[in-house]
Formats: structure tokens, sequence, C-alpha cells
């Protein structure tokens, strides 16, 4: 790559070439290093989420603390950041601590996830039922979407019966009674009715009366939401055990003749439960540790999926697939991109992506793009369609099941990755951790 020859200075200035390897880590190497006083946000050369990556790399890589506050009234710039650098007056100039010791600055929140599960609908309709009951021709959702079957909720099942299930095996994963639990954090993107899911799955699960319930939103992102809020309990001592709960059941809503194919067509029925513990005392046992999590909204993209309800029961759907698929994508690999940035965990080091999923077309589509192969995400949606906020959740449920396959001390990272409507958008990761106690998932 050709530099132009105002980066010679970083030859003479260590905190210059701290900043221009920071830049390329949240920009690609394929990017030039700017102009000093180049605006990079109005320039277009980094958005939002990319300059907020990149700063979290130089401080990081500094030691110098955070410092992105102080930049608010300055130009999103080289100028601006290295000034700011240099009014804190104590800075590693040596890159290279900063690769080997990621995340140094950091301090994880001591939140171990020892147990999960799933469930899924237990009708299993091939895609070319779903075609033919949508009006559209037989094998559109296996050819364009590489959707093979979906999973229906049976009549007798809803978002509770799917929530129950799958809680109840994880807290039996996690050798944790329901009556150990301090929280249960729900979310759904289907479920309406009162008492919310947390309420009613707190009295099917019978645990204690003060035992907290939350429901939070997101549609799809609703997991990531629920796990940091889940992790800000335990990390602040006022909980030891929680339970987060997903389920949604779309075969009730997105039915031929209330939607279009093309849209409702996608989604299935499904939900996944997972059981956080302290790391500290007698909870410490063998899991996954949970890391930080990032969080934004690109509103650019809010008009691409709109569903409002009508008076007369009906839906009002606008969807701009093709629109949303190019930004789920771009979107997408950015989370990624700044996950492996925030954590200093690369790509290659991870064993699995618990992501939503569209549809399993654009899943093997973001895999290329990011340079990983496509066996490193479940293929949740392949057989039983977008699960909503639940997708992420079955995806992270069989990347934990594959990781307990493997011997202690060879299990990998597991990265986290979601879009909601609007354009929400968040991320994180998970690492191995040995405890004193054994937990399956």
């Amino acid at each position: 790559m050709t530099r132009p020859s105002n980066t010679r200075s970083a030859e003479k200035d260590p905190l210059r070439r701290l900043v221009e390897e920071c830049f390329q880590r949240a920009a690609g190497l394929s990017v030039p290093i700017p102009d000093e006083n180049t605006d990079l946000i109005e320039t277009g050369i980094l958005d939002s989420m990319g300059w907020v990556s990149f700063l979290r790399a130089v401080e990081s890589a500094s030691g110098g603390g955070e410092f992105g506050s102080t930049l608010s009234e300055r130009s999103a710039s080289f100028a601006a950041v290295l000034a700011a650098l240099r009014s804190r007056g104590s800075v590693v100039n040596d890159v290279s601590q900063y690769e080997a010791a990621p995340n140094a600055s950091k301090t994880v929140v001591p939140a171990i996830l020892t147990g999960s599960s799933a469930a899924v609908g237990s009708r299993i309709v091939p895609s070319e039922e779903v075609d033919r009951a949508f009006g559209m021709p037989a094998g559109k959702l296996r050819s364009r979407a590489g959707i093979e079957s979906l999973a229906y909720v049976a009549e007798s099942e809803n978002e509770l019966t799917l929530a129950v299930k799958a809680a109840q095996e994880a807290l039996r994963a996690a050798a944790c009674g329901a009556h150990q639990l301090d929280w249960i954090v729900a979310t759904s993107e289907t479920h309406h009715d009162y008492p919310s899911l947390s309420a009613q799955l707190h009295s099917r699960l019978l645990v204690r009366e003060n035992c907290g319930a939350l429901d939070v939103g997101g549609a799809c992102l609703g997991l990531l939401n629920a796990l940091v809020f889940a992790q800000s309990l335990i990390g602040s001592g006022q909980a030891r055990s929680v339970a987060v709960v997903t389920a949604d059941v779309h075969s009730r809503t997105l039915t031929p003749g209330r939607v279009a194919g093309e849209f409702g067509g996608l989604f299935g029925d499904g939900a996944s439960a997972f059981v956080l513990r302290s790391a500290s005392g007698s909870d410490s046992r063998e899991g996954y540790r949970l890391g930080e999590f990032l969080f934004g909204c690109a509103g650019q993209y809010a008009a691409a999926i709109q569903v409002n309800g009508e008076k007369n029961g009906g839906l009002t759907v606008l969807f701009d697939g093709e629109a949303l698929s190019r930004a789920a994508i771009t979107r997408m690999e950015k989370i990624l991109t700044a996950v492996e940035l925030r954590s200093g965990i690369p790509r290659g080091s991870v064993g699995g992506f618990a992501t939503h999923q569209p549809n399993p077309r654009l899943v093997a589509l973001l895999a290329k793009q990011y340079g990983v192969s496509p066996d490193a995400f479940p293929p949740v949606a392949r057989t039983c369609g977008n699960l909503g906020s639940s997708t992420c959740g079955a995806a992270l449920h069989q990347a934990l099941r594959s990781a307990s396959k493997q011997p202690r001390g060879h299990r990998r990272h597991i990265f986290l990755a979601s879009l909601g409507p609007g354009l929400l958008f968040g991320g994180g990761w998970l690492t191995p951790h040995d405890g004193d106690a054994h937990s399956t998932f």
C-alpha cells in the first residue's frame, strides 16, 4: 500500500505510529492513511461505528484510559486524537504491547454462562409447502433463501411452552435449581400478552417470589440486550444466578393473507435459554465467560423494514429485502470486525459465530466477506427459518454444544452479533472458562 508522504513522521513519532496502526485495524489495510486534519466521518472514511472502534483501539493501545468524550467538540481526525493523547501525558509508545496484550485495560464482568438450551416448534414443514401456502413458486425459499424447512408450533405450543422447555433444560445443564434464580430476563418479538413472558415464566418455573422478572425488547437483537442486562446484574452484585430466555412464534402472526411470502415465509418458531452465574465462590464452574458488548443504531436503514398493526387486525409491512440484505451484510461484518478489535481475539481463533441469520444465503455471503469458514456459523435458519430473537440464541446453544465436545484447553472463543429493526445492532464475545465444577451444555 502506498502511503501519503505525511505518514513518514510516524517513523520518528511512536505516538503517530500507534494511531496509524489502530486506524488500520478499524478501517482495514486497503484504506490509505489520511491527512492528519481530515475529518474521517465527514469524508466517509469511517462511519460512526468505525470511529468508535478506532478510538477504543487507541485507548487500549495507549493505556491512557477513555478519552473519547473529550473529542465531542473536535473534528474526527488524527490531529484531534493525537492532541487528546498528548494531553494525557501517559502513553505506551510500543504498539507491540497492544498486539501482545489485547484488551489489557478492560475489566471483564465476572458472569459465567454455565448452561444453555434451545427448542423449536414441533412441526417441521418443508419449504415447498410454505411456498404454496404463500402463493409463491415451489422451490423459491430453497433456491433464493437457502431455507429447506421451517419449524412451526403445534396447536398445543406457544411462546410460553417453548420458553419453559428451553429454560428447564438450561437449568438442568447448569445444575442450577429454579429456586436459586435471582432474576429471569426474557425477550420475544411476538409475545404481546399480559402477564408478560417473564412473569409467566416466573410462575411456571416455580421460582422464589423475590426472584425478579423483566422483559426487554430489541426484536432480533433481544438476546444480546438480555445478556448484557444479566451480566450487569451479576457484575454489580445484585444477582448470583440469572436465566435469560427468548421465545418467538411467528407462524400465528406472519400468516398467508396478512403478509407476503417473501417476508412471512422466512420465519419459524423457537426459543432459547441460558443460565448465567457469578464467577465467585461456590458458583464458579466450567463454562463460558461473557466479555464486553457493544451496541448502536444505524438509523439510515430504519425504513428498510417496518411492521405496523392495523385496526382491522391486519398488518402493514414495508420490506425492502434487497436494501435490507445489503445493509445487514455490511453492518454484520462491521460488528464482527469491531468485536475482533475490541477483544483482541483474531477471527481465526474463533470457534463459532452466533449471529443473526436473515437467511442461509446471507450467512454464507457474510462468512465469505469476513474471510472465515461458513461452517463456523451454526445452520439454524436452514432447517428452522429465521427465529427472530431466538435465532442468535439457538446458534449460540449449538456453538456451546460443539465446544463441549472439545477437551479442556482446546475450546475456542465465540463471537456474538445481531441486528434489530431500526437498524439496531450489537455484538460481543465469550471466552472459555474453567472453574471448579463441571457443567454440560
